[in-house]
């Protein structure tokens, strides 16, 4: 069977808006994230989702619940959706970063795959999130799926799913950005990237 799958960013946080590394660290949303998620559910409502699954981090579960709230389905939390761990740098903006690791944020930024000290890689938790979404939906009797949680790893996995190999060739998602994937069975079609309601 043939499947929808939709991938979606959480809403704005604070973090987001003082450009903070956010990670594992659960930071809320904050009343314009809690906004976008209203507004880009009811627009990913018209897809009909019969299966919701999202990050544990309170962001992304209380966007997944916006739109649970339209379309009558119970989000299934699954902490493998969680971000990518930036360890030490959680909490810290760029130029806070930089202070202490220049070199090691100077590699990061570079694309290399190289992990934050204390934290994950960009492989690591492309591949991480990736083996969640292909189990989930091959297991799902759902004809599309949402799956709802964060830029760093949606854009590792997806790249990962149409063979791009975490190249960085997709943007991050912004703030209740979404993209559609068709699943064949076999292949993943990416049928559009950086969606957004506003």
């Amino acid at each position: 069977m043939t499947k929808t799958v939709l991938f979606w960013r959480h809403g704005q946080t604070d973090f987001n808006v003082a450009g903070r590394f956010q990670g594992q660290t659960d930071v809320p949303l904050n009343d314009t994230g809690r906004a976008q998620a209203k507004q880009a559910a009811r627009l990913l409502a018209e897809f009909g989702p019969g299966l919701i699954v999202c990050s544990d981090l309170s962001r992304a579960s209380e966007t997944a619940d916006s739109l649970a709230a339209f379309v009558d389905v119970e989000p299934v939390r699954d902490e493998r959706l969680r971000e990518a761990s930036f360890g030490e740098w959680e909490g810290s903006t760029r130029a806070e970063v930089a202070e202490t690791w220049p070199d090691e944020l100077a590699e990061w930024a570079s694309g290399a795959d190289v992990a934050p000290p204390g934290g994950e890689s960009r492989s690591r938790s492309g591949r991480r999130a990736a083996d969640a979404i292909i189990e989930i939906v091959r297991s799902a009797d759902a004809e599309t799926i949402a799956i709802v949680a964060h830029g760093a790893v949606l854009r590792g996995a997806a790249e990962i799913l149409v063979e791009m190999n975490g190249t960085g060739r997709l943007g991050v998602l912004g703030n209740c950005g979404h993209g559609e994937f068709v699943f064949t069975g076999t292949n993943w079609v990416l049928r559009s990237w950086g969606a957004s309601s506003r």
